[in-house]
């Protein structure tokens, strides 16, 4: 490789530097980083330190269009060529023998010159004596400096020609009818994928690279799966007959649903069709419709084994939130999910991070080993969806430490709690779709708060003060709280409270309606060293705004 050339980045290069899916090799990063129209490919290896890997690395960047060389190293490594064969055809021309020749020579034209046995088009090497003549009837110049080779040197004729060919080249290619062959591509992809595809339009595309471009494809009889665009790297070679070997293929603008993604070759339990075979598929905004809700957009790349099925595929959404990563299994699509920062679509809270095994399968999606950061705390549980008729969803899980006051402003900002909460919590919904199954939960846990305070409700002042007494507002510390609470539809049942406050216990029930409004009935006992005194109270109220009223 020549040290002193100069390369820049394509425009594919500098989206490249901007995704990077697109470029995710270390070394060919690195160093496509690293070109700026500016070093050189010596400049390069110096700041690198490694000229294998930067000539290399080079060479797969410039093939995969990423780079290319600077205009002014290409013209000047074309003048370098052309002045290189000019230099060899002028060294050639002196040893030819296309002139005439003459054994004796004559005077001609008042010209004291004559052309040699070695002469190179007529024209004399060795200058001669005044006193000889060229040979009467001999042109002194064969060729003259105004013949049409000096006037049209060899590197016009090149670059000429080189443009005409270009130019068929790019004209072709811009007005063949590609579009008849819409049929047959159609064809092929059905086969391929094992269900009905529709192509709204086929294209090459030149540059930055020939692409062949399939736009506003549409899979299944329903149609109700869209691929924006299938972009075909090399298409040269698939021309003629198959079977077709193709390095990478480009999806953008995906919407599949769930049960066409699990029927696809690269996840199926079946290969792809012999005549075809992909190295790579990289993924641009792709959607998967679990029912009636799509997932965020997932951006990645798929390796494919030999028979079409996936060895690897990664994707994560455009904020890194989420990532997902995919691989084929007889009984569906195996995944591994990695969460940071991530909020559910309809969730009141974020995942702080989440670790989970999934499998998603026709009509259904099942979580399982899920450990997630959520809350202040730690959730750990299983999750199922299906949406073979409507909606239904089930769950169960395991709750440690998390912050009472992050779990009552999510679900009930007007309760204000503090401490750590745990216990058991199990989840069933059933809907039309999933607006309507998020609007159906029903839920049980068996709670147990540890070292904190409940805000709006004092147990202390209303033993106290006994009989009679109407309580509004304070607070009650207590060292620990159990209660088993029921969710239907909005509506929340405390059953079998019990709250440990040291000389000061209480026990009770209450409901806590869709509209804030509270009911509930308590019984506090107040100890001391000499006596103890039970106190029954009413809860009553809004949550924002609560009393305890002592009975008579």
């Amino acid at each position: 490789m020549d040290p002193a050339i100069v390369y820049v980045k394509t425009p594919v290069g500098d989206e490249a530097v901007r995704q990077s899916t697109r470029v995710v090799q270390r070394n060919l990063r690195m160093v496509l980083l690293q070109v700026d129209g500016c070093l050189s490919v010596e400049e390069l290896i110096a700041k690198i330190g490694n000229q294998r890997l930067v000539e290399g690395a080079l060479k797969e960047l410039e093939d995969g269009g990423f780079i290319t060389v600077s205009a002014e190293a290409q013209a000047a490594r074309a003048e370098k060529r052309s002045s290189s064969l000019v230099e060899r055809f002028s060294a050639i021309s002196q040893f030819s023998t296309f002139g005439p020749q003459s054994a004796s020579p004559v005077a001609h034209s008042g010209h004291s010159q004559a052309t040699s046995s070695f002469s190179s088009f007529g024209k004399p090497i060795f200058p001669l004596a005044k006193s000889e003549a060229v040979p009467p009837g001999i042109d002194e110049e064969v060729l003259p400096a105004d013949s049409f080779m000096s006037r049209f040197p060899l590197r016009r004729w090149l670059i000429g020609a080189a443009g005409l060919l270009l130019l068929s080249a790019l004209g072709g290619l811009f007005l063949y009818p590609y579009e008849r062959f819409r049929p047959a591509i159609e064809g092929s992809l059905s086969r391929m994928l094992g269900t009905q595809v529709k192509v709204g339009e086929v294209q090459v595309v030149v540059f930055p690279r020939p692409r062949l471009s399939l736009s506003d494809v549409r899979l299944g009889n329903a149609s109700d799966s869209r691929i924006a665009l299938i972009s075909v790297g090399s298409p040269y070679v698939l021309l003629g007959k198959g079977p077709y070997r193709i390095t990478d293929v480009e999806l953008s603008g995906i919407s599949l649903s769930a049960n066409q993604l699990v029927d696809l070759p690269m996840f199926g339990a079946r290969p792809m069709a012999a005549e075809w075979s992909i190295e790579r598929v990289l993924v641009e905004r792709a959607t998967v419709a679990l029912g009636d809700m799509s997932t965020p957009e997932f951006s990645g790349e798929v390796l494919l084994k030999k028979d079409g099925t996936a060895e690897k595929a990664a994707f994560r959404t455009a904020d890194g939130g989420l990532r997902v990563a995919a691989m084929s299994s007889e009984q569906g699509v195996m995944l591994n999910m990695d969460a940071l920062g991530w909020k559910p679509v309809a969730m009141p809270f974020a995942f702080d991070s989440m670790q989970a095994e999934g499998l998603l399968q026709k009509n259904r999606l099942l979580l399982q080993k899920v450990e997630a950061s959520v809350l202040g705390g730690i959730l750990r549980g299983n999750w199922l969806v299906d949406w073979s008729a409507g909606m239904v969803m089930a769950g169960e899980g395991s709750l440690s430490r998390l912050d009472g006051r992050k779990v009552t402003a999510a679900f009930a900002p007007s309760l204000r709690l503090e401490g750590d909460v745990g216990g058991a919590l199990r989840m069933r919904a059933t809907g039309e779709g999933w607006q309507g199954m998020l609007g159906n939960i029903e839920a049980s846990l068996d709670a147990e708060l540890g070292r904190g305070m409940l805000t709006g409700l004092d147990l202390g002042e209303v033993a106290r003060r006994g009989a009679g007494a109407v309580v509004r507002s304070g607070a009650t510390r207590f060292d620990k709280l159990n209660a088993h609470l029921d969710i239907a539809k909005g509506r929340v049942t405390v059953r079998g409270l019990q709250l440990d406050a040291g000389l000061m216990t209480a026990s009770g029930r209450a409901t806590v309606e869709t509209d804030g409004r509270v009911d509930g009935v308590l019984s506090v006992v107040a100890r001391s060293s000499v006596s103890s005194v039970r106190v029954p109270a009413r809860i009553s109220g809004q949550l924002s705004d609560m009393s305890l009223s002592a009975s008579n």
